[in-house]
């Protein structure tokens, strides 16, 4: 993991006790991380309606089409660069995978379910990709819960890297 990564759940969690490995910094360097849009890391505030979908569950299409906005942008910036295999797309709603995987296709086409992988958090854990597009789907100001998690929280505000 790039150290500008690592050190957000380190300092958060474990008071800066978790060290990088030696050139992690340089072994974990990627083209995109010198693009402002991208960076090693980035979060894009989506405003977006929730919706009902299938499995009971729900999915947001405009964070949807924010992912293929994403995804386009980096196939186009970076062509010289091979992502397949490289990226996953990952919700914590099933009915949002679904959803960003329908949509993928239509815009890509169907080669696009062989190179990026789509997954809820459950089924991607183990994984490992250069890029990761997380799709919250609940979103925006105000935001108190985010529905499947019970109990109280205090919200952590990472730093958005530019």
């Amino acid at each position: 993991m790039h150290p500008d990564i690592s050190r957000f759940p380190s300092e958060a969690f474990y008071q800066g006790r978790i060290e990088d490995g030696p050139n992690m910094s340089e072994l974990t360097s990627r083209p995109w991380h010198t693009q402002p849009m991208f960076g090693t890391y980035k979060f894009f505030n989506v405003t977006g309606v929730e919706q009902p979908g299938s499995f009971n569950s729900i999915k947001n299409t405009f964070e949807c089409d924010v992912a293929k906005a994403i995804y386009s942008r980096l196939s186009q910036e970076f062509r010289s660069t091979s992502f397949s295999g490289k990226i996953g797309v990952v919700s914590m709603y099933r009915a949002q995978i679904q959803e960003l995987r329908r949509q993928f296709f239509q815009a890509f086409g169907e080669s696009i379910l062989d190179s990026v992988d789509f997954n809820t958090v459950d089924g991607f854990q183990g994984q490992e990709k250069d890029i990761i597009i997380l799709s919250c789907v609940r979103s925006g100001p105000g935001l108190q819960s985010i529905g499947f998690l019970s109990g109280s929280y205090t919200p952590i505000h990472a730093p958005v890297n530019a």
